[in-house]
């Protein structure tokens, strides 16, 4: 069962028998904390509990050192903070995000859900179609009267993100090729009509051996009605981070979109 999948079997028991308002109501009411956590990989859940995390108060409760400042909006906050635990003689690293209150509203979620649980969501869909994205360790939701608190744990990826390999390279035909594959990628991705919302190259991981990316940072992610508008939308929010960069960089990067979608890039003045 997925994150949403869960939420809507709770919501749906309020259904029957009352309109929106005292749905609302009724959720609020609610007086004993819920909580679902659950493990996704066996290999994370063995390496996790061996060190001690069991569920999830033992993510919760870890100190507040995050990596960037706490987002405060939607009357809410969240934060990512890193977990670094030894193995043998070296160290396996893992981002725990936390978030507390921060929801979306959509057609498919009227009673909102928390922006976490929609970033959760894209990346299985992702995951199972075998597009890139990143691995979940685990993830858990409480809610509490008035408070919905809300936890995703992913492990380090490991690779250097486009942004970094940009300003550090000079362009040259190892790089072009690793942006044409980190072009045919993203098109794949996009053929399915998914947006990520957030394109920008800091999100965008390469594996420099393999050519192999991972996305990250999938909340604003959307199944679009045709792969030109979730292309559009994606490439508008990418060129403008790209806009100062040699024009060679773009070109390969947006080679493998030129068959089908050559009229597109036009249009956006590509």
């Amino acid at each position: 069962m997925t994150i949403s999948q869960a939420r809507d079997a709770e919501l749906t028991s309020y259904l029957v028998g009352g309109n929106s308002s005292s749905i609302v109501t009724r959720l609020a009411e609610q007086k004993p904390s819920t909580t679902r956590f659950n493990y996704e990989e066996r290999l994370h859940s063995e390496f996790l509990r061996s060190r001690g995390f069991l569920g999830f108060e033992d993510f919760w409760n870890l100190p507040h050192q995050f990596v960037d400042d706490i987002n405060y909006r939607k009357g809410g906050w969240s934060g990512v903070s890193v977990l670094s635990l030894w193995d043998k003689k070296s160290q396996i690293k893992y981002y725990v995000k936390r978030q507390v209150n921060q929801f979306r509203y959509s057609l498919g979620k009227p009673f909102g859900a928390l922006t976490f649980e929609h970033e959760a969501d894209a990346i299985s869909r992702n995951r199972k179609l075998n597009l890139p994205t990143i691995d979940i360790a685990c993830w858990g939701v409480r809610r509490e009267p008035g408070s919905t608190k809300g936890l995703l744990v992913t492990p380090d990826i490991g690779y250097c993100s486009l942004e970094d390999i940009l300003a550090t390279q000079k362009f040259s035909p190892t790089l072009g090729m690793l942006l044409y594959r980190c072009g045919e990628q993203l098109l794949e991705m996009h053929n399915h009509a998914i947006q990520h919302g957030a394109l920008y190259p800091k999100h965008i991981f390469v594996d420099q051996l393999s050519g192999a990316i991972k996305l990250i940072d999938f909340e604003r992610a959307r199944k679009k009605s045709s792969a030109d508008k979730a292309i559009r939308a994606d490439l508008r929010q990418l060129l403008k981070h790209l806009k100062t960069l040699p024009l060679e960089v773009t070109e390969m990067l947006l080679r493998p979109y030129q068959l089908k979608h050559s009229r597109l890039l036009s249009d956006l003045k590509i």
